[in-house]
């Protein structure tokens, strides 16, 4: 009986590890065409048109989602090789994804909206900017951690997921931004889709390995926690706008 349960057990966990790394890189493809193409494909809304700048960063945000996919699929099917090699055009992509990503935040700043209009950051950019720079800055660390504990499988895959995942903010929030029906919601209605990444990554932990590692209840624990930090304390302080100000000059 023990060693049906244990086969039963081992037979759950190696079905989620062949699937749940597809669907959560599929939904977050789904949720960043959601929020990002809109704007794009109705530009009758929009503040101004697509920068060369907001399109570079794009194609790179769009190149390490598709890569993540890709990287989902090789595992499952035992493509380990191939999976490395990919491994060291990811982290070329994450390089340049960085600097992307803030030198774009700073040209919203100084321009003091978003091209798309649908973040309303006018007339104060500065709150607004509080989510995708912490956001990167979340990004590097979960990313440099994922490349430390390439070794560690389990700590690797965790790691990697919540990169992804602190990259949803973003195209949430233009997708609520540019839907009426949501915009007209309390701002912390973003919570619940990222609450539901989050959850599924711990879950997911727990199903493989029958126990969720201390340092994914920390990061969960952080990601979550760090947003209404930012909404209500960091974003409408004094010391943020003059922070602020000084990346802008």
């Amino acid at each position: 009986m023990l060693l049906e349960t244990a086969v039963h057990s081992s037979g759950k966990s190696d079905i989620v590890e062949r699937w749940f790394f597809r669907a959560m890189a599929i939904t977050m493809l789904v949720i960043a065409c959601a929020g990002f193409l809109p704007s794009i494909a109705m530009p009758s809304g929009r503040r101004a048109p697509l920068s060369l700048l907001a399109a570079a960063h794009g194609v790179v945000f769009f190149a390490w989602l598709g890569i993540f996919l890709a990287q989902a699929v090789l595992i499952a099917d035992r493509r380990i090789h191939i999976h490395r090699r990919l491994g060291v055009a990811a982290a070329f992509v994450a390089a340049v994804m960085i600097p992307l990503g803030y030198v774009t935040c700073i040209a919203m700043v100084r321009r003091g909206f978003d091209l798309s209009g649908d973040l309303h950051a006018e007339p104060d950019p500065a709150p607004v900017v509080v989510f995708p720079l912490g956001d990167i800055l979340f990004f590097t660390v979960f990313v440099a951690a994922a490349l430390t504990f390439r070794r560690r499988p389990q700590i690797h895959k965790t790691m990697i997921l919540f990169a992804n995942i602190v990259l949803m903010p973003a195209p949430l929030a233009h997708l609520i931004g540019h839907v009426p029906a949501l915009t007209k919601m309390p701002a912390p209605i973003i919570l619940v889709p990222i609450t539901l990444l989050i959850g599924a990554a711990v879950a997911r932990e727990f199903i493989v390995a029958r126990t969720v590692h201390r340092l994914t209840w920390a990061t969960a624990a952080v990601m979550l926690l760090s947003g209404p930090l930012r909404a209500g304390v960091v974003g409408p302080s004094a010391t943020w706008h003059v922070f602020v100000r000084w990346l802008a000059r």
